[in-house]
């Protein structure tokens, strides 16, 4: 069901460090509706492009991780 999987992705983004929510947020729109790209939050955030990218990739591998425990 959608919903659930919409909860247990709250859920996972929840269990998430400050740092990693901010960019998954920001990256996603979670918190305004805008989806900002990795250059936008890497210079936000005073790192490089290509850190933001190397995070995504293993924030959205965490939260894919942590999902599947809850199913």
């Amino acid at each position: 069901d959608a919903d659930v999987e919409k909860q247990m992705l709250h859920l996972a983004i929840s269990r998430l460090g400050e740092r990693e929510k901010r960019i998954i947020s920001l990256r996603y729109g979670l918190k305004d509706g805008r989806e900002y790209t990795q250059k936008e939050v890497a210079d936000m955030m005073g790192i490089s492009q290509s850190y933001i990218s190397r995070l995504e990739k293993r924030i959205i591998c965490q939260l894919h991780a942590d999902m599947e425990k809850m199913a």
